[in-house]
């Protein structure tokens, strides 16, 4: 599915709120006001498919019947993450981060078991203003290992449905060097100060994504601020070396 394409949001449970029903957010519903018909069907990691009947009330949309026992099967507690990729069809692909940010899946009906499984990430402390708040530097070793080469853009999506471009640079070999262009306006909405640190955590998925999280100076609980998406506008370019070194 091209990355264009790929809508997500993310709700931080509250089991008083979200035990028996959940409210999509406003922002995702005004959007796209006739994306839903009147079931959405939930896919989680281990493949399996939940059926919830969706109401509407007023510019609202409530995910009801069988939200409850989506929510009691994959033991959702106060402060959990789960996060809704919209697939097409209505029906979303979701996955779950636990207090640590580690995602978490499910066992088989009956005899399930939820297990925490450490995503792939890596963390930048925010350094002096003049420099922390223009890009991220990528660590070498992650990019090399988890992200595609030549990608050209990021997009990050936050829960209130904003969304931020952000131009990538690469080093010569295609790898992700830097999280530039558009950095600044996120770092600036987001109240992100130096000392601060970020966590980007690798998602499970057909689109690379990150969940970003601020750990504040002091330590402390993650702050979820938003997914950040790799889109595929690839840079596949010859370098002018190869371009020469062709025979004519």
């Amino acid at each position: 599915m091209a990355a264009e394409n790929v809508k997500s949001f993310f709700i931080a449970i509250d089991p008083a709120r979200h035990r028996d029903q959940l409210i999509l957010p406003r922002q995702f519903t005004n959007r796209y006001p006739d994306l839903l018909g009147s079931c959405v069907i939930l896919r989680d990691l281990g493949g399996r498919l939940w059926h919830i009947e969706v109401i509407r009330s007023e510019d609202r949309i409530i995910l009801t019947t069988g939200w409850s026992d989506f929510f009691s099967h994959h033991s959702l507690m106060f402060g959990y993450m789960v996060i809704f990729e919209y697939r097409g069809a209505s029906t979303f692909l979701t996955s779950i981060l636990d207090h640590s940010a580690c995602e978490i899946h499910m066992g088989d009906p009956g005899g399930s078991s939820t297990t925490s499984q450490p995503l792939p990430s890596f963390q930048i402390t925010m350094s002096a203003p003049r420099f922390c708040h223009r890009c991220i530097f990528v660590p070498g070793t992650f990019a090399s290992t988890n992200l595609p080469r030549f990608v050209n853009d990021v997009q990050i999506h936050d829960a209130a449905g904003r969304v931020w471009q952000i131009g990538v640079d690469s080093r010569a070999n295609g790898v992700v060097r830097r999280f530039a262009r558009g950095w600044a306006e996120f770092y600036t909405t987001k109240n992100i100060r130096p000392g601060d640190t970020c966590v980007f955590s690798l998602i499970n998925g057909d689109v690379p994504a990150f969940n970003v999280f601020k750990v504040a100076v002091g330590g402390g609980e993650q702050t979820m601020l938003a997914i950040l998406k790799l889109t595929f506008v690839l840079n596949f370019s010859i370098p002018r070396r190869m371009k020469d070194s062709n025979p004519s």
